[in-house]
């Protein structure tokens, strides 16, 4: 036995609405990173209040890496999110 299930074709309108739910999730997925950010570096600069000890340069050490990381993330969505957009388009 056989389902066959009748498709619309696939038109430019439902291409660029599928283009524009891909934007609105990388945005979504870009201010999930940049709330994590701001959690990591408020975490970082608790730690200092709690324990001076800690150090300065260990501070500002570990808030650059995290811009890093983050700066990182945020270029890899965008590519992956244009690659998707461009994958949407040439199907």
């Amino acid at each position: 036995m056989q389902l066959l299930i009748a498709l619309p074709p696939v038109t430019r309108e439902s291409r660029l609405e599928n283009q524009r739910k891909v934007k609105e999730l990388v945005e979504n997925k870009k201010t999930t990173v940049r709330n994590i950010r701001h959690d990591h570096l408020r975490l970082i600069k608790t730690a200092f209040k709690d324990d001076p000890s800690i150090g300065k340069d260990a501070v500002t050490k570990a808030e650059k890496d995290v811009d890093k990381e983050i700066k990182s993330t945020l270029e890899e969505l965008d590519k992956i999110g244009e690659q998707i957009k461009v994958d949407i388009m040439e199907a």
